[in-house]
């Protein structure tokens, strides 16, 4: 399936108790989505607390955890 039209019409021929699954998956999904910090807001934090003398190359290092 690659469309919401294709999507709808699979969803509309569930019987009620996967309709509900899917309902409650998808909260469930929402509700994680909207906890998830976004990166945008990571690197904003993040942004300008290096600590001094920190090389770039340290930096890639530690955010591919190599040592």
């Amino acid at each position: 399936m690659s469309s919401v039209a294709e999507i709808e019409d699979a969803i509309e021929n569930l019987p009620t108790p996967q309709v509900d699954e899917l309902a409650r998956w998808l909260e469930t999904l929402r509700a994680r989505r909207a906890s998830s910090p976004s990166v945008e807001n990571w690197l904003t934090k993040a942004r300008g607390v290096a600590l001094k003398n920190t090389t770039t190359a340290q930096v890639m290092n530690l955010t591919r955890a190599e040592e």
